[in-house]
């Protein structure tokens, strides 16, 4: 299993939009690129994969910015992976891939825990990350 850097940044990102407090505005792509600590063009690079897949939205014209479409207790990390990075694969390696093979098999148990312990962990499980 690896999970790639645009994904946590990408956790990062979603975190500061969820507990973004001001009434006043939303936060701009510079705003939460600074926030965050990544150059603006990863930022928008990342967010146009969150934006594809519905978990941002972004507002254009002078008072535009970013928000979240779910609440931090909404948004798994699994939502996040499979945002950015299209699938989650575990990746073995075994000598036969057949249903009586009990090394391939333990791996795939394996694979489903990780899928069901991402998918129950949310952004707001996370407090103060940086």
């Amino acid at each position: 299993m690896r999970i790639h850097k645009s994904t946590d940044c990408a956790i990062r990102i979603l975190h500061y939009l969820c507990h973004y407090t001001s009434c006043d505005d939303i936060p701009t792509a510079q705003t939460i690129s600074e926030a965050v600590g990544i150059t603006y063009p990863y930022f928008t690079k990342i967010a146009y994969k969150l934006k594809r897949k519905g978990l941002i939205v972004s507002m254009q014209g002078r008072h535009g910015g970013y928000q979240v479409t779910k609440t931090a207790h909404e948004t798994s990390v699994y939502d996040v992976i499979l945002a950015v990075e299209g699938k989650f694969e575990t990746s073995y390696i075994s000598g036969e891939d057949t249903a009586e093979c009990a090394l391939q098999n333990y791996y795939k148990e394996i694979h489903e825990e990780l899928v069901n312990r991402l998918s129950g962990k949310y952004i707001a499980d996370f407090g103060t990350i940086w």
